[in-house]
């Protein structure tokens, strides 16, 4: 039996949501990274920037890996690069001398300000008719779709396993 608001078959003409996210994901992952591109940054290397911005104090390695949604080899690499061509510095933290907490240099700062400014330009131009009230409910319900599969935005407590997750024993 068919559902009331599916034609014979099961297909629709609207796609699904989750088709509608990953296109969106899509066109925007290729627009940051070639607007970060032009400041010579990877779209990484923007988030963990952009991160860092934000926080507004110096984050250790895995602080930054998980608020940027990386693996901590991964941001290994990036905090390496991003240090390298003087972005970011990092310096012993004052209890805990093994750790090197990244904050932005000033050279990093002007960058990260702005890629952020074209980011902002793409975003204005990406939520075109939307009321501010809409675009803030726009977020507020794409945060929650990332809340509700186990993501986050830099939480601490450990995240629910995703739905359909395969459960790994030690």
């Amino acid at each position: 039996m068919n559902e009331p608001d599916r034609p014979e078959g099961g297909i629709t003409a609207e796609p699904r949501i989750s088709y509608a996210i990953a296109r969106l994901h899509q066109l925007v992952f290729a627009t940051i990274s070639e607007l970060a591109a032009r400041h010579r940054l990877t779209a990484l290397q923007f988030t963990t920037l952009s991160v860092l911005n934000r926080h507004g104090a110096p984050l250790s390695s895995s602080q930054l890996a998980r608020r940027s949604l990386m693996t901590a080899q991964a941001m290994h690499e990036v905090i390496h690069r991003l240090e390298e061509d003087g972005l970011i510095e990092r310096n012993p933290h004052p209890s805990h001398g093994r750790t090197l907490p990244a904050s932005l240099t000033a050279k990093g700062r002007r960058v990260v300000v702005a890629c952020e400014a074209a980011v902002a330009d793409f975003e204005a131009a990406m939520l075109k008719g939307f009321t501010k009230a809409e675009r803030a409910t726009f977020l507020k319900m794409v945060k929650s779709a990332v809340h509700n599969l186990g993501g986050g935005f830099g939480e601490t407590a450990p995240l629910p396993r995703r739905p359909g997750a395969r459960l790994t024993r030690a």
